[in-house]
Parts: C-alpha cells; structure tokens; sequence
C-alpha cells in the first residue's frame, strides 16, 4: 500500500530541491513507498511523483502487480507504447529521472517530448530513505540480531581444515535457516594476508597459526540488511598485530561516541581516521570509514572524507574503520549505528575484545 507519510517525505524533499515531478525507477525505491517490489528487467515499471503528492504507476501487465489504493494506475502490454503513456502526463520543464535509470528509457521518454529538462532526481527519495521510521528501525534492529548470530557461527566454524570459501558457504547456510535471502551476495571470508584486501573474495586459503581471520556479513533479512564485520586471530597473535587491532579498535569507538545529530558525516570520519593517523598508520587506512544502510547494503550517506550530509535522528550507518597491511594482515571492525536525540544506538553486539580462538 502507499505510504502516505514516506510520500509526504519525499515531496517536502522535491519542493526543497526545485523539483515538481520526478520519475522514480529502483526497485527499492518504489518498494519504499507503494510496497511492491516490480523487478522490471528490461521492461519499464515507474513511478512518476508529482510535488502535490500525486503519484502514477506505470507497469507491465507481465508484472502481475494489483493497482495500489492512492496510486493512479496505467498498465500497459509488450508492444504498447509505455513511453508515450508517461510522456503525456509529464507537465513541461524539469524531469527528475532516477540516477541507474537505463539510457534507453530515459531517451525514449525525451524523444517524446522537446518542452522538458532531464535532471537527476533521486535525491528527494535517497534523503527520505535515509531517515528510517521506527517500523524500519526494528527491522534493523532485528537484522543485526541474527548477524550477531551469524558471526559467532562463523567464528565457531573457523578450524584449519575449512578454507575461506567453505566457511563463507557454511555462514550463507546458516543467514538462509535465519531468514536471510539467497541474493548471490558472498560473504567476506579472509584469512591472513588475504585480510590486508577490503573486498577479498573467499578462495580456497587454509588458516595458519597467527593469522588474522576476517569475517564482513552482510544479508538481507525481510527486506532490511545487516553488515559486521570482526577479525580475531588463529591460535596466536604477534605484538605488532595485537598494536594493529587495538588502534582500529579504539578508532571505531571514537566514532561511535562522535556520532550524534547535527555533525557532518565527514567530521565523523575526522575523528575516526586521526586516531589512526597519530598511530602512524593513516597511509593503510585506505577506505571510507562507512556507508548507510537499509534496503541496500550501501546506500547514502557516505561516512567519508568528502561527504557533508549532516547526521540526523533515524539514520543507520556503518562506522568501519581498517589498517589493511598488504602481504602481511588486515584488522576491520564493524557496526551498524542508529542515530538518537543525543547519540547513536549500536545495533550489533558481538565482543570486540581481541579474540584468539583456536
């Protein structure tokens, strides 16, 4: 069903950045505000969303989507021109069109009609979706329970027989009889030096004593993803690695306590990265310090260098510092924080003492 009060949202957001209509394409986007998911593919499912609060859908009878009450609803079948149906109701000048809508789309709706600007026009639902109602809050709240689960499986499994990429699987296993979706997304297995790469896909490495063993889960559980990561070390850890974790340690929660409304998403990475810089190991600290997260596991705001959106109530982001030393180890610790009136609310759990496990 449409939700009135995300609508609103979103159409207070288009008055503020000159915008009277705008055409709404992602997926989760339009899930956000009338509830259905379309998976269009090829074809064209969108919403068009006026500054009065109007909205027209435009979808294939493929779709098998019921008209939703407070919507006006346009179907159309393989062969109709859909385009010709969405250009008829655009009123002349600026056109908000969705950021990762296909060329071929947009194109075909501006052939149509010479009396309109293109313009990029995701940004009054990106900055509703950043402000997560309280529904959506329990849903995130819910997600980092079970990924709290997940990490203590994870870690439970880790032995010298199991490779990165069988404990990933066994981990997907485990999301999927906990309300996960399969969505083809891997889970961030590393050991040793393969922890020093961010993004590392699980191979077949074996564990070795002293190594690093760096676990990133991520999974959507009823619509809403979950992200943690935690790296602890195998049967022994070296001075050096110890002196590495605890500086990521402490510069993760020196965000935590940073985060608050009103400052800027780069000033959180600020307080975050000077730890690390005055541990002298700026120079290996090589990512962002986070990314918000809903129904995407990264989507606005960035928590980076370059990013000024200011912290509100009701935004979930991750505060995810690294030193990431290549060849040798990687340490990143992750959370999800949701930010309150007067700080945030971390919502996974799982210990971040170091752990040696064996």
């Amino acid at each position: 069903m449409l939700n009135y009060e995300r609508l609103r949202s979103v159409a207070a957001n288009m008055r503020r950045c000159g915008l009277s209509q705008i055409l709404v394409a992602d997926d989760d986007s339009i899930f956000y505000l009338i509830g259905c998911r379309v998976k269009a593919q090829e074809r064209c499912g969108v919403l068009l969303i006026r500054e009065d609060e109007q909205v027209h859908a435009f979808m294939n009878e493929l779709f098998c989507i019921p008209p939703v009450p407070g919507v006006i609803w346009h179907t159309y079948r393989d062969g109709e021109d859909v385009y010709g149906m969405i250009a008829a109701e655009l009123h002349s000048g600026k056109v908000g069109f969705d950021k990762n809508w296909s060329s071929r789309h947009t194109i075909s709706i501006l052939e149509k009609r010479e009396d309109i600007i293109p313009v990029l026009g995701s940004a009054p639902v990106d900055d509703a979706r950043m402000r997560k109602d309280a529904k959506e809050q329990e849903l995130l709240r819910d997600a980092g329970r079970i990924n709290d689960l997940a990490i203590a499986y994870g870690l439970s499994h880790v032995a010298a027989a199991v490779t990165e990429a069988e404990l990933a699987k066994q981990i997907d296993a485990f999301f999927l009889a906990h309300g996960g979706k399969q969505v083809g997304q891997y889970q961030v297995v590393c050991y040793g030096a393969n922890a020093a790469k961010p993004h590392h896909i699980p191979d077949d490495t074996f564990l070795r004593s002293g190594d690093a063993v760096l676990i990133d889960l991520v999974c959507p559980i009823n619509d809403y993803w979950c992200d943690m990561t935690r790296t602890v070390f195998y049967r022994q850890v070296s001075e050096q690695h110890r002196r590495v974790y605890e500086i990521v340690r402490c510069a993760q929660q020196a965000g935590i306590d940073f985060v608050r409304p009103g400052v800027r998403m780069s000033q959180i990475d600020a307080a975050v990265r000077q730890v690390i810089v005055d541990a002298g190991y700026g120079a290996a600290f090589i990512t962002r310090t986070g990314h918000g997260i809903g129904l995407m596991v990264h989507e606005p705001p960035d928590v980076s260098t370059s990013c000024d959106v200011v912290a509100q109530e009701g935004m979930v982001f991750s505060i995810e510092p690294g030193i990431y030393l290549p060849g040798d180890m990687g340490v990143r610790i992750e959370d999800l924080v949701l930010v309150t009136a007067d700080g945030c609310e971390v919502l996974t759990h799982y210990p971040k003492e170091l752990q040696i496990i064996s």
